[in-house]
């Protein structure tokens, strides 16, 4: 561009054209994250949804200053209830633009700004323009609005149309992978360079803008007029206007800097997280003055380190500058997560304090799908929303896909650690006897048991040792899976029966637990085949651990004495001492007797009880005789029984099946859950089990 053409030839009359500068942007300006979109199109959407052109000037109106999120909220009747934090930008100039050959109702169109926080979506966004694949993601509408059957003959013969007739509120206009109303980003905004002759990128301080930066002044001189002096008059007069000329020209740049930077001012104070008493003193030292963009930022991070010192130090709370952890960002999830969790009366973390627990399984899928027919939302003064038609149905219309994954998800997370809970608490002394193992797999589980030496032998001077070598014996098993199906109907929802619902994880819990006592007990009652082809229990050889009396101090003794005399491989006692006595219910009081009576029971004499506090009583429901009693030793000292749980998994596993468009959770509308248990077990040493009967 040319400057202003200060010397103009004595006498000569020039005509000066004011013009305004028109650049076109040659390069993106990173800076600015600015993109025009496509917030909707008229007509038909995916969901089902027709928009008219009125519809659309109405949801125009609305997108001005509208926020904008990341994906949908899952909201109920009392509408989303989206964090600060989730906030990435805001539309502003949305215009409804007339039908045209791509949108024969026309399109509402806007422009969105991504706020700094959000580079990551300015980035993809940004990406996804410069490779021709603005389609990559798009945006959805969530408004409240009425609605009425469309008919015509615009409509395919067996397809319904909810013509839209109203807009009553607007949610939001969110990012979302799947638009299914036309939503799209179109192109990135250009600004100018930064390069000579071109219009910086900051606002500098005052007087910083060359003239041509903004205006260029042109000369317009006749030819008949070149070489023909004015008079002095007339040259005072030329002059006088070239002076106001100016003057106003200054004024006017001026003035354009000082609009500049308060839009600069106003941006950054939107895009900033301070609170609101300090953004009000900043923008009263800015007010009314040209400044550069450098001078504010280090202003506003000033603001910042000071909020976080004085909040490090307890002098202020709750405005986000205590500098939190990553764990003490609660999302909006994590806090529905909390309340699913104490419908279940689950503990919940602290954090979730204020966070209420939903009454009923029919608030819960109300609130997090969204379906109206569940919530219950049958007018506008649950939102404080003026209904335009009051014939017409009020529902919450979301252009994304609705699906009832999340709540499948939700509920199946809290009834797993409700499933959880009641198994742990359930009582499960079989595993104060029993070895706990982890195994990899299905495959037959092996536990090689090696023989024993001897007493070593006398080794003569100038002799060589004598070589002895092992035998061994093998004890193997297979893992086996176990589980069951339970189903949660759409009709159970609706009736709002969380009664049902809640007992669901706590009879799986029981039926669990039960299962894996009934398997483990079940080894002691059976009196299965062991590893060496003979009975567990024999009252002789080869094991010599089965006694013949009934539970008795006396018969205790003798099977004390069964237990001590067993022996190696080399044929060696061990020495081995019972350390529990498992009975059934049926023989619970008298081994009370004999285990805690200083005296022995029933005698009249004053001879101590040898068997006082010598085991521990453990009573099982699951043991099938009512006169049997067993010994079992201490694991640490020798192998009894073994269980092995497939990848390490003790506990049961509750498992969903959320995939709303297959099964039977499409065909029947009912949530599947799974629940499954994988273990299985053997004996691997008979020594330290006795049977007394």
């Amino acid at each position: 561009m040319n400057d202003v053409q200060e010397l103009i030839p004595p006498g000569t009359p020039a005509r000066l054209q004011i013009s305004a500068q028109i650049c076109e942007g040659r390069e993106v300006n990173l800076d600015k994250r600015d993109v025009r979109v496509t917030v909707i199109r008229g007509g038909r959407s995916i969901n089902g949804y027709y928009y008219s052109q009125e519809a659309l000037r109405a949801i125009a109106r609305l997108m001005e200053n509208a926020q904008a999120y990341v994906d949908h909220a899952n909201g109920g009747t009392g509408g989303p209830a989206r964090s600060v934090r989730d906030v990435v930008g805001f539309y502003r100039d949305a215009t409804f633009v007339s039908p045209d050959a791509d949108a024969p109702e026309g399109r509402v169109e806007a422009t969105l700004h991504i706020m700094e926080s959000a580079e990551w979506l300015w980035s993809m966004i940004r990406e996804a323009c410069l490779l021709d694949n603005p389609a990559l993601i798009g945006l959805s509408i969530d408004i409240y609005g009425t609605w009425q059957p469309r008919t015509g003959p615009q409509v395919n013969p067996g397809q319904a149309l909810k013509e839209v007739t109203g807009v009553l509120a607007l949610n939001s206009c969110d990012i979302v992978t799947r638009p299914s109303a036309g939503g799209a980003f179109q192109h990135i905004l250009h600004g100018l360079d930064a390069g000579a002759g071109d219009p910086p990128s900051t606002f500098p301080h005052e007087g910083a803008f060359p003239m041509h930066d903004e205006l260029q002044a042109q000369s317009n001189l006749p030819a008949e007029s070149a070489g023909t002096p004015p008079d002095g008059a007339a040259r005072v007069q030329e002059q006088l206007a070239g002076e106001a000329l100016a003057q106003e020209t200054r004024k006017l740049l001026e003035d354009l800097r000082i609009e500049r930077a308060q839009l600069a001012l106003e941006r950054r104070l939107l895009e900033c997280t301070l609170p609101e008493a300090v953004k009000a003193r900043v923008r009263e030292r800015y007010q009314g003055r040209i400044f550069e963009v450098s001078e504010l930022e280090r202003d506003l991070q000033a603001q910042r380190e000071l909020l976080a010192e004085l909040a490090e130090s307890g002098l202020i709370r709750d405005h986000g500058y205590e500098k939190p952890a990553l764990s003490a960002q609660i999302t909006e999830a994590e806090k529905i997560q909390a309340a699913f969790d104490r419908m279940f009366d689950l503990e919940v973390d602290s954090r979730f304090h204020g966070v209420r627990g939903f009454s009923s399984i029919r608030e819960a899928y109300a609130r997090v799908t969204g379906d109206a027919s569940v919530s219950g939302l049958s007018n506008a003064s649950q939102l404080g929303l003026i209904r335009m038609d009051e014939s017409s149905p009020l529902v919450r219309i979301s252009e994304a896909d609705t699906t009832t994954a999340t709540f499948s998800y939700l509920l199946g997370t809290s009834m797993n650690k409700r499933l959880l809970k009641d198994y742990q608490a359930w009582p499960a002394e079989w595993q104060r006897f029993c070895t706990i193992t982890p195994i990899r797999d299905f495959k037959q589980q092996t536990r090689v048991r090696l023989g024993a030496f001897g007493s070593l032998p006398v080794v003569a001077e100038d002799t060589p040792y004598s070589s002895i070598s092992l035998t061994d014996t093998a004890a193997t098993y297979v893992p086996s899976k176990r589980g069951n199906l339970v189903t949660v109907s759409r009709e159970a929802i609706i009736n709002d029966d969380l009664f049902a619902i809640r007992q669901i994880p706590t009879k799986l819990a029981v039926a669990a637990a039960y299962t894996l006592a009934e398997f483990v007990y079940g080894f002691l009652s059976s009196n299965p085949t062991i590893y060496d082809s003979n009975p567990l229990f024999t009252s002789g050889a080869p094991h010599n651990n089965l006694g013949s009396s009934a539970l008795s101090t006396t018969a205790m003794q003798a099977g004390v004495t069964a237990m001590r005399e067993q022996t190696n491989m080399a044929g060696k006692r061990i020495g081995l001492r019972p350390r529990y006595l498992v009975v059934p219910p049926e023989l619970e009081w008298q081994a009370m007797v004999v285990t805690k009576s200083a005296g022995v029971p029933g005698s009249n004499n004053n001879d101590i009880n040898p068997m006082m506090g010598y085991v521990t009583p453990i009573i099982s429901p699951q043991l099938s005789s009512a006169t049997q009693w067993f010994f079992v030793a201490d694991p640490s000292v020798v192998d009894t029984i073994e269980i092995g749980f497939v990848g390490g998994q003790m506990n049961p596993v509750l498992l969903i099946q959320d995939l709303p468009l297959y099964g039977a959770n499409f065909t029947t509308d009912v949530t599947s859950f799974k629940v499954r248990h994988e273990y299985g077990g053997a004996v691997v040493d008979f020594r330290g089990l006795y049977r007394g009967i």
